[in-house]
């Protein structure tokens, strides 16, 4: 068993890497392709077949052969007729021939070329057309395999699956996939002083804004995640829900894990037999974070100021998380963006303001949202990212460039 101990604050970017070393990618699993989103695809996929399957039309028009049409105004006899998903069995273009095809349709034996139809004049009740284009071998045919040919890679291992990734791995037929399991994440919060969002609280009491933010925020991961309720300052009740939440891959944990006399989280991970990672990081907001395991089981115990608890999920958790679905890039990439309005930070942490984040004339510009303290949780909700400012950066003026951390959006 390790206690706690307040250690020297680490840098973030120390810290994030102690934890992402102690963290292995939880094993794959099968499922179906509606619930692959938003995770780790755990083997490449490759095509059944080629794609396209036969050469097909690219636009609505007439097949031909190149070769009749020599010049533009040339008449062609119109000898049948191919639309999408129709056989083009026994329909073939002759000398001086040609077939009506339709987008997508299969284009027929003889065939070489299309004309789109605003290029030609089709003379139905004569079974004639004009043609106005002087087309090459290949105009507008989409060649067999030309996307993929039979056994070639569609999507690589690794990738993590968005909406484009199940369009390409349906279109070569795979209704169900190998991905990397989703975490089970257990939510606790901690405190005398937390009571239900549904009660009124007394002058000394705060609503459980937090367990609700976290589990909001796993669901923009694509994770579901359970909460424990609140934990008094009890350490028979505390030690309970804690052993609850060491069932889990990962404990959130709100509260209680500052140095005060009734900050008991850490004295309760060391009862359980967790090993303490790191406490104490050089941050503002969330210093006091807490990284703890046991086993397989990840504990990351959060500041119970929401604004706090909020940065400390996006720089540590959801970079944690990632890892264990497999992500090769936890860790998401910054921008650089233009800061609308001056921006006031005090050195000697590095500092993650709330902002929000536009585009003017293609370029990011971002504008820092004002926060009362760190638990000035309605300023937040005015707010889609943070701007990272290093531990030596002092007051920035309106127009300096910044790195940004935009949050994530639903995937669900």
């Amino acid at each position: 068993m390790t206690r706690p101990g307040r250690s020297p604050a680490l840098r973030v970017e120390e810290a994030r890497a102690i934890l992402l070393d102690a963290i292995v990618p939880l094993p794959a699993e099968e499922t179906g392709l509606d619930d692959a989103l938003s995770r780790t695809l755990a083997e490449p996929v490759v095509a059944d077949h080629d794609v396209p399957a036969a050469d097909r039309s690219a636009m609505d028009g007439f097949a031909v052969r190149a070769a009749d049409v020599a010049r533009p105004g040339t008449g062609l006899r119109v000898v049948g007729e191919v639309r999408a998903g129709a056989s083009p069995a026994g329909v073939r273009v002759g000398a001086g021939e040609a077939v009506r095809i339709f987008t997508g349709a299969v284009v027929p034996e003889g065939a070489d070329a299309v004309v789109m139809l605003e290029l030609a004049t089709d003379d139905r009740p004569a079974a004639t057309v004009a043609i106005h284009d002087r087309p090459s071998p290949g105009q507008h045919v989409r060649r067999r395999g030309e996307d993929r040919r039979a056994g070639e890679t569609v999507v690589e291992a690794g990738s993590v699956l968005r909406a484009a990734h199940l369009g390409a791995l349906a279109a070569v037929g795979r209704s169900r996939v190998r991905v990397v399991r989703a975490p089970r994440v257990a939510v606790l919060s901690t405190g005398d002083e937390v009571v239900p969002v549904e009660a009124d609280p007394a002058p000394y009491q705060v609503r459980n804004s937090n367990a609700h933010a976290l589990r909001a925020q796993l669901r923009e991961m694509g994770i579901e995640g359970t909460l424990l309720g609140i934990a008094k300052d009890d350490r028979a009740n505390l030690d309970a829900l804690v052993a609850r939440g060491l069932a889990a891959d990962v404990l959130l944990m709100t509260g209680g894990v500052s140095v005060g006399a009734y900050d008991l989280v850490g004295e309760a991970l060391a009862r359980a037999g967790c090993e303490v990672l790191f406490h104490n990081v050089a941050m503002r907001p969330g210093k006091p974070i807490l990284a703890a395991r046991r086993g397989a089981s990840l504990v990351l115990g959060l500041p119970g100021n929401p604004v706090s608890a909020f940065a400390s999920f996006h720089v540590f958790v959801a970079a944690a998380l990632r890892k264990l679905m497999g992500d090769p890039q936890p860790v998401r990439p910054r921008l650089r963006a233009t800061l609308l309005e001056p921006l006031r930070t005090k050195p000697g942490r590095a500092t993650w303001s709330p902002a929000r984040l536009h585009w003017t004339d293609g370029r990011p510009v971002v504008r820092p949202v004002p926060t009362a303290s760190s638990g000035d949780a309605a300023a937040l909700a005015a707010a889609d990212a943070f701007i990272v400012t290093e531990a030596e950066a002092g007051p920035l003026p309106a127009g300096s460039e910044v790195d940004v951390e935009p949050w994530a959006g639903p995937v669900r």
